[in-house]
Formats: structure tokens, sequence, C-alpha cells
């Protein structure tokens, strides 16, 4: 999806320059000129969210859906009426901030703009392969590294259940203070870290370094979070 399109479609029906925006969210235009050009790939929680506060939206607005598959919930708030419904599948966040520690995990290669999805039952477990609700966590890529795959904004669905290596594949990962979504490769006596993105070098996992590393999950499916507009 290309976020700084959809920015710039919103600023405009508000009758915002860029000069207004980049001034109501303490940044300069040349920033906002870049971030909506595309030129500017990636971006912060802080940086959606006061943007979204300028254009007077929900961040989750700069985000699209589709209504007959899924409800994207903005709030917290437990809905009562699914929870009481067995006909139901809620994909809650992957909260990786949290279980890296308290705070913003800096420079991350996620970010948590949708709280929970719900699906149908029989719809999620066709998705997910029937795996249990407590095993699928949703969250969006943040950063251009996995581009070609996995672009800015992507929702990418992780079976949570797998806490180790488990076979070629994309992972959410941490290492140090950082979370990765990056392609995992064997290799003898170590694991390689691929980005989709060429222009991204590789780098290796080995018993050196296994101690910083630690696996969330690994990527079931994405969905792009591209918009189409029809009218």
């Amino acid at each position: 999806m290309n976020i700084g399109k959809r920015i710039r479609e919103i600023r405009q029906r508000r009758d915002m320059t860029i000069t207004d925006l980049a001034e109501a969210i303490g940044s300069d235009a040349g920033n906002i000129s870049r971030l909506e050009t595309g030129k500017q790939k990636s971006f912060t929680e802080d940086l959606l969210g006061r943007i979204a506060e300028a254009l007077a939206i929900n961040v989750n607005d700069l985000f699209t859906h589709n209504e007959t598959d899924y409800t994207v919930h903005k709030t917290s708030s437990p809905v009562e009426s699914e929870q009481k419904d067995g006909n139901v599948f809620r994909v809650e966040i992957l909260d990786v901030s949290a279980s890296a520690g308290e705070g913003y995990v800096s420079g991350s290669d996620v970010v948590d703009i949708i709280h929970s999805i719900v699906y149908n039952a029989e719809h999620a477990a066709a998705l997910f392969g029937g795996r249990p609700e407590s095993a699928v966590k949703v969250i969006n890529v943040r950063g251009d590294s996995m581009s070609g795959t996995l672009e800015p904004g992507d929702l990418i669905f992780v079976d949570v259940a797998v806490r180790q290596f488990d076979g070629d594949g994309i992972y959410v990962f941490g290492f140090d203070d950082k979370i990765h979504v990056k392609r995992l490769q064997m290799v003898p006596d170590r694991i390689l870290v691929l980005s989709d993105n060429t222009k991204y070098r590789e780098w290796a996992i080995e018993k050196s370094n296994e101690h910083r590393f630690y696996i969330y999950g690994k990527v079931l499916i994405s969905q792009t979070q591209e918009f189409r507009r029809h009218g």
C-alpha cells in the first residue's frame, strides 16, 4: 500500500496544503512531500499518529479492510456479542513491544496499527489451517526491507506457536532491541537472515550471537493494504 498517496488524498479533501500539514505535525514541507511521493518509504507509529490527528481521522483510516470477510476493531474494548457467538475467530495483535520490554522498540520492522480482526470461524479455518485463535496474531509491516513480498502497511498473520526455527520461511524475530520481519534460511552451522529487497545485505545467526536472537512466530499469510477508489 502507498500510505503517502492515502495521506495526500485525505489532506486534499481537507483543503490542506503540504505546508499546513507539516506545521500541524511539527515537521517541514519537504518531509511531507517525500512521504506523499513515496520517496520516504519508512515511517514510525508516532508519525502516523500525528498525521492522523492533524487530518482528523483515526490512524486505522490510513489503512483499508474488506468488510465482507472481517471486522477491524479500533479500540481495545471486547465486543460482548461476538465473544458469546461461537462462530467467530478473533485475531489479536502480536504485541512484540510488550514481549520485548516496556516502551517502543526502536527501528523495528513492525507497527501496531490494528488492534484485532474478527473473522467468520469457517473462513478463519480455511485461512489459518485450523489453528486455534491463541496461535494466530496479526501486525502491520513497517519499512521496505521485504519489498516485493511485503510492503509497508501490509498485514502479516503470524503463527506464534512457532518459537524456534521451523524450516525456511519468513519469521518475526527479535535481535537485541529490534524486531525484524525477515526470511530465515538454514545453512550449515548458521541461519541466514535475508531481505527480499536486494538493497539490504544478508547477515547470519550463529553460535556466537544466538543468545541475542528470539523468534516470536512464523509468518503464515499476508494481506496487502493497497487502496483502490471506485467512486
